[in-house]
């Protein structure tokens, strides 16, 4: 965690150990152990045979598992500032949002939402801001294709830029964004995320919105 962290202002904290991730870090961590019952029960059931060698095996699997999602989970690669709403301090300073690019670099979130692109050179994805031209801010992941994991990232990325807005009462672009998606030619494939999110994140953005209207 710490080369993870390395290069990040010190009073940014990883979504990561935001109090609504750290609830879904405890969902997470039940759901395994809950899951883990079965083969330990099974195991002390059939004793020492084949079958308890092959419940010891899903074991293991079970728990490779959970430990990569739980790393995936730490690790996802933005953070927020004390003031942001992420942090439920009721703060009345800026919210400020910064990003980890894949070479390790944390630098700032503009002003726009963003999406990823496939990178013409490397195999894998930039991050796009939603603006009129596009404007990268860097190479973002050397995944192969936008799968799960990218798409609740980038969820999480933008509803965390969503909050900071709102809270900062900056006018919300992102139905101009979509309105530019929707007359694009094609560059940007559709991934708006319907995966693996926080429950209830829309809950607070939709609110603080409705009180700005």
């Amino acid at each position: 965690m710490k080369n993870f962290t390395s290069g990040l202002p010190d009073h940014f904290i990883l979504f990561s150990q935001t109090p609504k991730a750290q609830e879904q870090s405890r969902r997470i961590l039940l759901r395994f152990a809950t899951v883990l019952t079965v083969p330990l029960l099974a195991m002390v059931l059939f004793g020492a045979s084949i079958i308890s060698g092959f419940f010891l095996l899903l074991l293991f699997v079970i728990l490779l598992i959970g430990f990569k999602q739980m790393n995936d989970w730490q690790q996802i690669p933005f953070a927020v500032n004390p003031s942001h709403p992420m942090m439920e301090l009721d703060s009345q300073k800026s919210a400020e949002v910064m990003i980890r690019l894949h070479d390790g670099r944390w630098v700032e979130a503009g002003e726009n939402r963003y999406r990823l692109i496939n990178d013409d050179l490397l195999s894998g994805f930039n991050l796009v801001a939603l603006d009129d031209d596009y404007s990268i801010l860097g190479y973002f992941s050397d995944e192969k294709t936008i799968g799960s994991k990218l798409r609740r990232t980038m969820a999480l990325l933008n509803q965390s830029l969503a909050l900071r807005d709102a809270h900062n009462q900056v006018e919300d672009e992102i139905e101009h964004a979509r309105e530019r998606e929707s007359l694009d030619s094609g560059l940007l494939d559709r991934d708006w995320p319907e995966d693996i999110e926080l429950e209830d994140a829309a809950g607070p953005i939709a609110k603080i919105l409705k009180g700005q209207e």
